[in-house]
């Protein structure tokens, strides 16, 4: 009987450390795949059901003045939610999306087919016909004894074991779940453990490997996962929709393949590629780590590696070129070679792979959109927090599965004294998996083909190289400086802080980001408008700068005010300074001493401290310095709008937030001076970026809230006040919350400030290091006496920045709850809507001569038709009792006349509150007569309420004049949209008039 060498002595001498530390990252790659799944499989069918029950959406959206032509693409979707009172309410009436339970049927009978293929494959996997149990066969219970020696304190519970007889290999597989595993040896296998049993402990103490990593239930899990996927969403979908735009069913019009169309098609194809990719890597990686298992048991694998490599044309041999790719791809084992060099450096476990980057942004795009459909089904629900925390679910998986990888590589780096990996290249493919995946969902391209502003797209490829240098600069500090015993505990507060970062990031891409990709823009004379009705008062803006103050304004509220973004700013520049204070201790780091007798001599572990850790004050200092530009700047500002309006009577209005926002970029300038200064350091040159225009946006406000609140004190800077006195800055600016768009965009601008003023630099010394090549060193610090004086510089800052930090952060949220939890759709009014309409546009569309008449005639039939009749009878019945006290060119008023008229008057009113309500009329020329009509008929109607109710006869005559003039103009209105429905016999004429649906306020 072959024994096998005590675990505490390894045959293979290994490089490098421990490849269990911080976890191999397989769970968050799972959870990846299952959430992938779950917003898949609900999102996929949501156009399916909409084909199934269409109501009449298309109404609706003629109604609006909308079309499906996605060169309007912009346009129709300005005039749906720019009117939005009436939009939302007949989707919810005539087209009622499905229900969340029909929904949620696709991921819940996706998940139970593949729970319980799960539990049925083992029973398929030991069939009869495939194999039988090792007992029952002759040796059978020699073989299973021998098994259980090599089990024996290694896994804690013998796997039940089966043989395939007519299988003459000599491998052996492991299926089941981790609660009840299954070991079937081939019949080849069992036949050599007499004749070379070195091959047959070596294949069993690796199979028995993966039993010890508990690694069953999720390697079958992902293969049922992606097969039950595959099964019962994606191949049901293509037929589904490859049928619709073959024969045209949804439009009753000939073959016809749109962008729409085609992506529909290509987004479960690649959710499933990205599916299977994202398998094929878990199951290549449970393979090594099942190898370095056995290893660790002393199987003596080097034998096996030996015969397999004599073998020839074996299954897994190299190939070149795309042939190799694909046979890689297409194989779930890595190639022998791999595996024996993994034995000696298991480098192949912490290399940050390009594709796995990829795959990680690609899914992520396509989860934030697909779990947004879930909402779609009911808009009138949907909230900032709501959709906050659809972003949050996939940032959790991206974030933890991308930070795992990189902190994996970047401790072996320190462990071995090699050059840490600097985050930009598996931040490049990230963000291109980001952009990619916004590209092939249509979520910043909408019905075109390509984006209509695709350099935007840019910016999801720089989030996710400053997300990676982040994350990788964060672990490079902890393995540099962490006195304790484990790199889980920063781990975790790094993964926290990148999970509130991407969270923060995708919010804002679902709204606004790919917003402005697909190529919309904001009316900025609108928006100017917008800010002199928030803020009234005589002051105006100078016009050399009003687009800038309009712009700055629109762009930062809305990524300022998400509901996550305040956090995710302090946290990006206070867990670095965690790291810091906790790390400032020096001396080598503690995580290095238990692995040190597994490291080889000359690395990190027992390398002599070299280098130094930057602490705080490298970052204390420019941010000082910042908060004196800053306060300069702010001093500058003052002086400049002294001299422009100097005015006592101009210093309200559009003066004070322009005041506001040119405060705003003085902290901005001072901040970005902070992080260029901090960013020369030779190390750790973004997180000290960070740390210093963190500090100096906090001490910036600070410093620019105390020169607004004693503003008139020194004359010449007086900008709101004459005289000195204490007037605080949240009271002078408090209206219109202007005060607070200040500290939102303080704060939240930081982050993107810092790598701004990183970037430059950073490109400036990779070109100086070009062709130089440095030595790399390990990455522990200088030890370093504790005094006071050390305490004083290093503790205190890193523990009091942060405490202003978040408690600034606390009130904002707490202040922004209300608002932020409550469903958009109840916080439209009139006066929201009007504002969105200045600022987006609500542009009449230039459409055929046959979509123009289903605009008007949708228009007419869900409502228009209704109001034009109630107005048309009223003016009758005006003019009816009007006529007998006609006399000559005037109108004789009478108690009499008034008492009857007064019903009329309210009428009419009643009818002209539907206008700002109900679809503009698409039409260009009816509309400006239909808004003619509200304007005066409302004015008229509340005049004449009022002079019944005062018996003002004169107030009274002029109103029905008005009256009469407006009469005029519903009815060139109604004309013209009869004209254009061109049909008295059409079916929009027949019946009682449908009236418009409430608007929700």
């Amino acid at each position: 009987m072959t024994t096998v060498e005590s675990p505490r002595a390894p045959r293979t001498p290994r490089a490098g450390l421990d490849e269990r530390i911080l976890g191999a990252g397989t769970n968050a790659r799972f959870g990846l795949l299952l959430l992938l799944i779950v917003a898949a499989g609900g999102y996929l069918p949501v156009p399916v059901l909409q084909t199934l029950h269409t109501g009449d959406y298309n109404g609706c959206v003629w109604a609006a003045g909308a079309d499906f032509d996605p060169a309007h693409q912009i346009a129709s979707a300005a005039r749906e939610i720019g009117q939005a009172l009436a939009f939302l309410p007949c989707v919810a009436h005539y087209a009622p999306r499905p229900p969340l339970w029909e929904l949620l049927v696709g991921p819940v009978v996706v998940v139970a087919a593949a729970a319980l293929a799960t539990v049925l494959l083992p029973l398929w996997k030991q069939r009869r016909r495939r194999c039988v149990r090792l007992r029952l066969v002759a040796g059978g219970p020699e073989v299973a004894a021998h098994v259980g020696e090599l089990a024996a304190g290694r896994i804690g519970k013998l796997p039940e074991l089966f043989v395939a007889p007519a299988v003459l290999t000599r491998s052996a597989s492991v299926f089941g779940t981790n609660r009840r595993p299954r070991l079937l040896l081939n019949g080849g296998l069992v036949a050599c453990r007499t004749t070379d049993p070195r091959t047959f402990d070596a294949v069993v103490l690796h199979e028995l490997g993966h039993i010890a990593n508990r690694d069953l239930t999720a390697t079958y899990g992902t293969i049922t996962l992606w097969r039950s996927f595959l099964a019962l969403v994606t191949v049901p979908y293509l037929l589904w929709w490859s049928g619709l735009g073959l024969f045209g069913l949804p439009r009753g019009a000939g073959p016809a393949f749109t962008p729409f169309e085609l992506r529909n098609l290509a987004v479960p194809v690649v959710v499933g590629l990205v599916m299977y990719l994202v398998r094929a890597d878990v199951l290549r990686s449970r393979e090594l780590h099942a190898d370095l298992t056995a290893d660790r048991w002393g199987a003596p694998l080097a034998h096996v590696w030996a015969t397999r490599s004599a073998q020839a044309g074996h299954p897994y041999g190299d190939r070149p070129g795309v042939s190799g790719l694909l046979h890689r791809i297409r194989h779930h084992h890595p190639r022998w070679d791999v595996r024996r060099d993994a034995l000696h450096d298991p480098e192949p476990l912490f290399t940050v792979s390009p594709l796995l980057m990829l795959l990680l942004g690609t899914s992520a795009t396509l989860m934030n959109l697909h779990l947004m459909g879930y909402v779609s089904a009911d808009v009138s629900r949907l909230s900032d927090w709501l959709g906050q925390g659809l972003a949050a679910a996939p940032a959790a998986m991206v974030a933890a599965a991308t930070a795992t990888v990189l902190w994996r590589a970047t401790a072996r780096a320190a462990a071995l004294g090699r050059r840490p990996p600097t985050g930009v290249r598996p931040g490049i493919w990230l963000g291109l998996g980001l952009a990619a995946g916004s590209l092939l969902s249509g979520q910043s391209s909408m019905g075109q083909w390509l984006p209509g502003s695709p350099g935007l797209l840019v910016l999801s490829v720089a989030a996710g190289v400053a997300f990676t240098c982040w994350t990788t600069q964060c672990a490079r500090l902890a393995t540099a400086s962490w006195p304790g015993r484990t790199l889980r505990w920063p781990l975790a507060l790094c993964l926290t802080g990148g999970w509130l970062i991407l969270s923060a990031w995708f919010a804002w891409w679902n709204y606004f980001g790919s917003l402005y990709a697909v190529g919309f823009w904001y009316e900025l004379d609108g928006v100017l408008q917008n800010l002199a009705n928030a803020f009234p008062g005589p002051g105006t803006v100078d016009p050399d700068t009003g687009t800038a103050v309009a712009a700055t304004y629109a762009v930062l509220r809305n990524v300022a005010y998400q509901p996550l973004a305040p956090l995710a700013s302090v946290a990006a520049w206070t867990v670095p300074l965690v790291l810091w204070a906790r790390g400032a201790t020096g001396g080598r780091p503690g995580w290095l001493r238990p692995s040190a007798a597994a490291v080889p001599a000359g690395t990190a572990a027992d390398a002599p401290a070299a280098g130094s850790l930057p602490l705080p004050r490298q970052a204390l200092v420019p941010a000082l310095l910042g908060t004196a530009v800053t306060a300069e700047a702010v001093v500058a500002v003052q002086a400049w709008l002294h001299a422009v309006h100097a005015a006592p009577g101009q210093r309200g209005g559009l003066y004070a937030v322009s005041y506001a926002v040119w405060a705003l970029w003085a902290i901005a300038a001072g901040a970005f001076v902070a992080a260029l200064i901090a960013a020369a350091t030779p190390r750790f040159r973004l997180l000290t970026a960070f740390v210093a225009a963190g500090i100096c946006a906090l001490l910036g406000l600070a410093a620019a809230t105390a020169l607004m609140s004693f503003d008139g004190c020194v004359e010449p800077l007086s900008v709101l006040n004459d005289g000195c006195a204490w007037r605080p800055a949240w009271q002078q600016l408090e209206n219109g919350g202007i005060f607070g768009f200040i500290v939102h965009s303080a704060l939240t601008l930081a982050p993107a400030i810092a790598v701004a003023a990183t970037a430059p630099v950073a490109l400036l010394r990779a070109a100086r290091r070009a062709g130089l090549t440095v030595a790399a060193g390990p990455a522990t610090v200088v030890s370093a006496p504790w005094t006071r004086r050390r305490y004083v510089t290093t503790v205190l800052p890193a523990i009091a920045a942060p405490i202003p930090a978040l408690a600034l952060v606390a009130v904002l949220m707490v202040g922004d709850a209300h608002v932020q939890l409550t469903p958009k759709a109840r916080l439209m009014s009139v006066t929201a809507q009007a504002e969105f309409q200045r600022a987006a546009g609500l542009p009449l569309l230039a459409v055929p001569e046959e979509i123009h008449w289903r605009q008007v005639h949708a228009w007419y039939r869900l409502g228009g038709r209704y109001l034009f009749e109630h107005a048309h009878t009223n003016m009758a019945t005006m003019a009816r009792l009007a006529r007998p006290q006609v006399r000559g060119d005037h109108i004789e008023v009478t108690t009499e006349l008034m008492t009857a008229m007064r019903p009329v008057c309210q009428n009419t009113f009643n009818v002209t509150t539907w206008e700002p309500v109900y679809f503009q009329i698409p039409d260009q020329v009816a509309q400006t007569a239909w808004h003619q009509f509200a304007l005066t008929a409302g004015a008229a109607g509340r005049a004449c309420l009022q002079a019944v109710d005062r018996h003002d006869t004169a107030a009274f005559h002029a109103a029905m004049l008005d009256l009469l003039t407006a009469a005029r103009d519903v009815r060139t209105a109604s004309d013209r949209v009869k004209a254009i429905i061109d049909d008295p016999a059409d079916p929009v004429y027949e019946g009682r008039p449908t009236q418009p649906l409430q608007p929700r306020l």
